[in-house]
């Protein structure tokens, strides 16, 4: 299987749009597809799946009461019989005590002691219901909570199921106007997706970049179309023996194919083409990218452009540009003789990736940059403007007014 690096840039703009809009529900194309192809069923399917849920939060709670009483009852049994304990010892200790003959002079120590036990006897008695409630307080407050969360499920079952419906269809008819707007996108991943899927088929000696975008920070000029390339993107780059192909997919119509206003995808792949071409055969060298030698003189890395439509394919034949079906793709790539070895399919790889890498870099740097520079801007703003006790001392007849006008609030 080709070995693929990358996401489709067509579906990470998806997420992004769908996160920025709170909907988080999708992980892939194909989620997407099955929530417009099911989008009526599920709407039917809502009710009958909440009230279901409702009644298994139901069952979960009552389970959980039975539980927790029943850990509350247990409580308070073991309490209760150790409380029932502790007045036995004490009461035997007192009955003990009066029994025990004592000389006369102990006497007055034996009856204060009878007085302290029976206090403690006659007080535990009294408050015995409040100390069994204040050990099982806790519990109790548990058995308490759940019972009240199940009595307000059991008395208001129909409007909680009726307001949880509502909500999970209001989010659903959102979601769904959401992917609405954004069915040209869609569109576009789903036939990338399944582009990439059909190139997974080739060897595992291809490698395939998605989304293989750089921005240069010196154009390239394109002499024949008088043209200052700055940046590039491809949706899929696959590096094989046989070279390089450049792969753009269109999921079109055929109205979309015969509509003048859409931008022509053979002049979009032709211009790519070039640029990737001035890199792989005019820096290659410079960058690493060294073929073996040929007696007959430097090689190069022949790059063919494909447009793989989805549905229809236009008639025409087009310079430079191959126009396939999603069928003829596969079939179309292996035709090819193979002309690099192993080790220069990976060396031409590490290349890509190595420039599309430190394109990122950079231009994350500049990202920090730019906000730096707006932020020092707006310190060194703030560190010029003189304090107000200050300028209004060297500027006799100013006002306050003069100085907010001057250097702002």
């Amino acid at each position: 299987m080709t070995i693929v690096i990358g996401q489709i840039e067509s579906l990470t703009r998806i997420k992004a749009e769908l996160s920025q809009r709170g909907i988080s529900r999708f992980n892939s194309v194909a989620e997407i597809n099955v929530f417009i192809k099911n989008y009526e069923d599920e709407k039917e399917r809502v009710s009958i799946q909440t009230k279901r849920e409702v009644k298994n939060e139901i069952a979960s709670l009552e389970a959980e009461l039975n539980k927790l009483q029943e850990q509350y009852e247990n409580l308070r049994a073991t309490e209760t019989d150790n409380l029932e304990k502790k007045i036995e010892v004490l009461t035997q200790k007192n009955l003990q005590i009066q029994a025990k003959k004592v000389h006369f002079l102990m006497e007055g120590f034996q009856s204060v002691w009878l007085e302290i036990l029976h206090y403690r006897i006659t007080r535990l008695q009294k408050h015995f219901n409040r100390t069994i409630n204040k050990k099982t307080a806790a519990a109790s407050e548990k058995v308490h909570v759940v019972n009240q969360q199940l009595n307000e499920y059991r008395t208001n079952e129909e409007k909680i199921i009726a307001d949880r419906t509502y909500s999970k269809m209001k989010d659903m008819s959102k979601t769904k106007e959401v992917v609405d707007s954004l069915y040209t996108q869609i569109a576009g991943a789903v036939g990338e997706n399944l582009v990439v899927n059909e190139l997974k088929k080739l060897s595992d000696k291809n490698i395939l970049y998605n989304d293989y975008s750089i921005v240069f920070n010196k154009p390239i000029y394109n002499r024949k179309e008088k043209d200052s390339i700055y940046s590039i993107q491809i949706d899929h780059l696959l590096i094989t023996h046989a070279g390089v192909f450049i792969i753009e997919t269109k999921n079109w119509s055929k109205k979309s194919i015969a509509n003048i206003d859409l931008r022509s995808p053979i002049k979009q792949i032709r211009r790519t083409s070039y640029a990737l071409f001035t890199l792989l055969n005019k820096g290659s060298k410079q960058f690493g990218v060294i073929l073996k030698k040929h007696h007959w003189g430097d090689r190069q890395i022949p790059i063919r452009n494909v447009v793989v439509m989805i549905h229809k394919k236009p008639k025409e034949k087009f310079n430079f540009v191959q126009v396939k079906t999603l069928n003829e793709l596969n079939r179309y790539i292996n035709y090819f003789e193979p002309i690099f070895d192993d080790a220069e399919v990976n060396r031409i790889s590490d290349y890509l990736g190595s420039i599309r890498d430190q394109n990122q870099i950079v231009a994350k740097i500049n990202r920090k940059s730019k906000s730096l520079s707006k932020t020092r801007q707006r310190a060194m703003k703030v560190s010029d403007q003189p304090n107000l006790k200050y300028w209004l001392k060297n500027n006799p007849g100013k006002t306050i007014n003069d100085y907010y006008s001057k250097f702002g609030r």
